[in-house]
């Protein structure tokens, strides 16, 4: 496959935002540009959901991938009203992970890379997952082996903890009925 990414970031970088727009194609992508119809949201920091709106170039259908500190039966109640509702009028798929947690229990607290990365590529469909999986325990072997097989076996022990705690919110959880607030309300 070929790759574009197209990246806006603060030029403060330490506890700044970065959006990052990801094209992936069977053919030469031979432009840069920003995503504006993207059918995979991916949201690392859950306090961004009160600040910007993540949410606004998901196109109908698409998957949000969010790290929250709430599992799959609590988030949904946790989530700006503004957010939901884009959620149900989209007809997002929804998925949780706690990737700091998960990080921390594997030795590598605040590093969520690890974590997010094969959450990703489990859920985009841009590769079989099995074959993405080998291929960014690959990754970390000729990326960190110098560094020793303790730094190697954290990375692929974070992955395999990743896609064990990657979980989707049920339907049954995600409705707006049980908030009686006209469009536009705040909780």
């Amino acid at each position: 496959l070929w790759a574009q990414g197209y990246f806006v970031y603060d030029s403060k970088k330490s506890g700044s935002t970065t959006v990052s727009h990801l094209r992936f194609s069977s053919r030469p992508i031979t432009s840069t540009y920003y995503v504006h119809r993207a059918g995979f949201v991916a949201c690392h920091q859950f306090s961004l959901l009160d600040r910007m709106d993540v949410l606004g170039v998901a196109e109908p259908g698409a998957t949000l991938l969010l790290n929250s500190p709430y599992g799959p039966d609590e988030v949904w109640d946790r989530l700006p009203v503004e957010v939901q509702r884009q959620i149900l009028d989209k007809g997002l798929r929804l998925y949780v992970i706690d990737a700091y947690s998960v990080a921390r229990d594997v030795g590598q607290a605040g590093r969520i890379n690890a974590v997010m990365m094969p959450c990703f590529f489990a859920l985009a469909g841009i590769l079989p997952r099995d074959q993405a999986i080998a291929e960014i325990k690959r990754s970390f072997e000729k990326t960190y082996g110098k560094r020793g097989e303790a730094v190697v076996e954290r990375n692929n022990a974070a992955v395999d903890a990743a896609l064990a705690q990657l979980h989707e919110v049920p339907a049954r959880v995600m409705e707006l009925d049980r908030f009686d607030l006209p469009r536009g309300g705040q909780r």
